[in-house]
């Protein structure tokens, strides 16, 4: 579960879930190193963030680039 202190709303917590199972979905070997490397990537840039409607996105792909090295 997400620590909800970092959402402005329930919408922007489940659109970040959202993002996180569908890469489980993807990964299912990595939910674990899924979970934590979205949130370490996305706790710096949702406090800096001015539009936050695609930050899912961004983080999605910066945790999948990573999954896609290994």
């Amino acid at each position: 579960m997400m620590d909800s202190g970092i959402f402005q709303d329930e919408l922007e917590k489940d659109q970040h879930e959202d993002a996180i199972n569908r890469l489980c979905q993807e990964y299912p070997q990595h939910q674990e190193f899924i979970r934590n490397s979205y949130l370490q990537n996305l706790k710096p840039l949702i406090n800096e963030a001015t539009i936050r409607t695609y930050l899912s996105i961004l983080v999605s792909r910066k945790v999948q680039a990573m999954l896609d090295k290994h």
